[in-house]
C-alpha cells in the first residue's frame, strides 16, 4: 500500500468531515480578517505618504488605530509596530 493510495481524496474528505465544526468566534474572525487587513494597509499607506500623520501614529499608535475604528488589540499593535519598524 502506497502513501498515495492510503490518503486518496475520498478518505481525506471523510477525515475532514469527521472534524468538529469551527467555533463561531473563529468563523467571525476569519470573515473579518480581509477587511481588517485592508484597513491596516490603508493606515500604513497614509502614514508612509504623510510624515505628520506618521509621527502622530508612531507617537500614540493605540489612539491612532482606535481613531480609525479598529480595535487596538495586542496582535494588531504588534503587527503595526513591526511594519513601521521595517520602514
Amino acid at each position: 500500500m502506497t502513501l498515495r493510495s492510503q490518503y486518496d481524496s475520498e478518505r481525506l474528505a471523510a477525515l475532514i468531515g469527521a472534524l468538529p465544526a469551527a467555533p463561531p468566534a473563529w468563523i467571525a474572525a476569519a470573515q473579518e480578517l480581509p477587511t481588517a487587513r485592508r484597513e491596516l494597509d490603508d493606515l500604513v499607506a497614509r502614514a508612509e505618504a504623510d510624515a505628520e500623520f506618521r509621527a502622530r501614529v508612531i507617537d500614540d499608535l493605540e489612539a491612532a488605530v482606535a481613531a480609525e475604528g479598529i480595535e487596538p488589540s495586542p496582535p494588531i499593535l504588534a503587527a503595526l509596530r513591526e511594519r513601521f519598524a521595517s520602514d
